[in-house]
């Protein structure tokens, strides 16, 4: 083959299993508090410690968070049923700073919706930890991100609602990602899926997680791509 041409072949499958070399995306989710691109971040970022190295989250973002939670950000209380657990609290805060923060969320943001994002696959163990951790905590909808009423400027429990304990409107770890907030999450079993919190010190595993729409491809498709990447790095060093 053509070195150049193959050179450039192997720059094109580069570019498109960037997952296989742990490379960060180089834009975000267009939300309100969101940057136009993930970058590193200084010391006035007090929140979301684990992206403080590359974030799409800005230090102000942070600081709204420890001081106000999203009272402000969206007038809206996680509280809306009464005092919850610091545990449950914990896990609650982790999401918002995974959906802010995340760059590798856009992989998972559909072309019609800015600030949505759809299927991101949370791993098994997170959510049954999560679950766990708000069990016996209480909220009044199912779905938080439709089901809230908007009223006199705050989202707040539809008067019609009830609250109740985690356990009673999701039933298990698998419910409450697949429910709480709409499509946006799935509870993923494989090793291809993400967390809301880590350790940023070993960098973020949530850049080797590669989007899919079925676990079908994604069992054909992975080790196909990791062939591919591992034979593209092997060629290329040897053409030049």
């Amino acid at each position: 083959m053509n070195k150049v041409l193959f050179i450039r072949l192997a720059t094109l499958v580069i570019l498109d299993f960037q997952w296989c070399y742990g490379a960060n995306p180089d834009t975000c989710v267009s939300g309100p508090w969101h940057k136009p691109k993930p970058t590193p971040e200084s010391a006035g970022y007090v929140e979301c410690l684990s992206w403080k190295s590359m974030s799409c989250c800005t230090a102000n973002f942070t600081k709204e968070l420890a001081a106000n939670k999203v009272l402000n950000l969206y007038n809206f209380r996680w509280n809306h049923c009464g005092n919850i657990s610091q545990a449950c609290e914990t896990f609650i805060k982790d999401e918002e700073c995974f959906y802010q923060c995340e760059p590798n969320l856009i992989y998972y943001n559909p072309a019609e919706a800015n600030d949505t994002v759809r299927d991101v696959p949370i791993c098994a163990s997170y959510c049954n930890a999560w679950f766990e951790a708000c069990k016996d905590d209480q909220t009044c909808v199912e779905d938080w991100q439709k089901d809230f009423a908007y009223i006199a400027g705050i989202y707040t429990c539809p008067a019609s609602s009830m609250c109740k304990t985690y356990a009673e409107w999701y039933k298990n770890g698998k419910g409450l990602c697949d429910k709480m907030w709409g499509r946006s999450f799935k509870y993923e079993e494989s090793d291809n899926c993400m967390l809301m919190t880590f350790n940023s010190s070993k960098g973020n595993p949530n850049t080797k997680v590669m989007p899919r729409t079925s676990s079908a491809a994604f069992n054909i498709v992975v080790p196909f791509v990791e062939i591919v990447c591992i034979l593209t790095a092997a060629l290329l060093s040897e053409c030049l």
